[in-house]
């Protein structure tokens, strides 16, 4: 499994302390139909339908000033998703922006879905990387200022502003790893090769999913099925050694007693 990133140690971007910033786990669950407004978008101060949604990617990613320099790998295509899975919710009348260093859609036919939504579904894009969120108390709505790619200084009003937190390991499988005697990297993944990603330092044991590294539902099924594989490649010489054959006693005749 994975753990999210904790993203109210970022306290300059207001979680915790402005209730219409979510992250995007707490978005995701707004969308659901079992979720706490049956699908319906409401924005948590007031249940308001939100006009202007932000997300602001890479939180708890990317970031050397809390020791995650690493790419999470899913946070651009989930934040997407959302987006537009909102402006389906509202029927287009929601204005949708995701903010990013640069978007990052490496799977397979991701970069036709990433430019359907900017092309086709008014999904807009900005790289600026955001540095404050600050509340307007009247409206609860929140202010986002940001320099865009032509250098100006823009100050942009939202309804809300959704965090796309980043993944990393529980410190639940850091201390299975440490009990099972695997490397882990400065990041606490398992330490793997590139060749040979399933395969940890202590040999028969294996790592898959977000233990090996930030990936998709996709990639962790296909590195599950691999590791699956390796560890059956290690049983086969044994297999059917310790089979036991039922000795049955001999019949013997019974006639007349």
């Amino acid at each position: 499994g994975a753990q999210l990133y904790d993203a109210r140690v970022r306290g300059e971007l207001g979680l915790g302390r402005w209730p219409n910033v979510v992250t995007s786990i707490q978005f995701e669950r707004i969308l659901s139909a079992s979720g706490p407004s049956k699908g319906v978008v409401q924005r948590p101060s007031d249940a308001k339908h939100p006009v202007k949604v932000a997300w602001i990617q890479c939180v708890g990613s990317r970031d050397r000033t809390c020791e995650k320099d690493y790419c999470s790998s899913v946070c651009c295509m989930y934040a997407i998703k959302e987006a537009m899975i909102a402006k389906a919710h509202i029927e287009g009348e929601l204005d949708t922006v995701i903010f990013n260093m640069d978007i990052r859609t490496f799977g397979k036919d991701y970069e036709k879905y990433y430019l359907r939504a900017k092309d086709q579904d008014g999904v807009r894009f900005e790289k600026a990387r955001i540095h404050t969120i600050d509340e307007i108390k009247e409206t609860g709505n929140l202010r986002l200022r940001y320099v865009d790619e032509t250098g100006n200084l823009k100050n942009e009003e939202f309804d809300m502003v959704v965090l796309s937190v980043g993944l990393q390991v529980p410190a639940s499988t850091i201390e299975t790893a440490k009990r099972l005697n695997i490397d882990l990297n400065h990041y606490n993944f398992a330490a793997t090769h590139p060749f040979t990603p399933v395969n940890t330092s202590r040999p028969g044991v294996f790592a898959c999913g977000i233990f090996q590294g930030p990936k998709d539902i996709p990639s962790s099924i296909t590195e599950a099925s691999a590791a699956a594989c390796a560890a059956g490649r290690q049983l086969a010489d044994a297999r059917g050694k310790l089979i036991r054959t039922v000795e049955r006693p001999a019949e013997i005749k019974v006639e007349g007693e």
